[in-house]
């Protein structure tokens, strides 16, 4: 929107979708902290979670797509309980998942593409004097958003110094 070519920039963004489904039951409440397994190329990987009311989620499970919709596909059930988490949630069987709820976000890495952090830049190279751009940042840059403040704000100083 600023009038960067995203391509020519490397700043394509891709959309990835993720999505959650939920424990029913009982066996909603039998663990009560989070539980991760190794992370995968593009998240933290499916993993026991808690919502606000302290039921049991289970995801997200990560794939890119090409367009936004927000259905959670019941047809995934079977790649939730195939995932590694249940290897620490053995009590948890295929039919107590339910579909819950699912997030698109925007990553600058495309499918099968290394890894890629969040890019954070003066534009001053591109003919935009004092635009800092910020592109890409999900979790765990979010958690880092007092750290990213300061930085932007010291880049601040430097155009206004200039």
């Amino acid at each position: 929107m600023a009038g960067i070519n995203a391509d020519e920039a490397d700043y394509r963004q891709h959309w990835c979708k993720g999505e959650y489904f939920s424990v029913t039951g009982r066996k909603n409440k039998l663990i009560n902290r989070l539980i991760y397994p190794v992370p995968t190329t593009i998240s933290v990987g499916i993993h026991a979670c808690f919502d606000v009311m302290g039921k049991m989620r289970i995801g997200p499970l990560f794939y890119y797509v090409d367009e936004i919709d927000y259905k959670v596909d019941n047809t995934r059930r079977k790649a939730f309980y195939e995932s590694s988490i249940m290897k620490a949630l053995p009590f948890i069987e295929c039919s107590d998942l339910e579909p819950e709820e699912s997030g698109i976000m925007a990553m600058l890495q495309g499918e099968g593409e290394d890894f890629r952090d969040f890019v954070i830049k003066d534009e001053c190279d591109k003919g935009l004097p004092g635009f800092i751009n910020l592109i890409g940042i999900d979790s765990p840059g979010l958690t880092s958003a007092p750290a990213i403040a300061k930085y932007v704000s010291n880049l601040v100083d430097e155009v206004l110094k200039n």
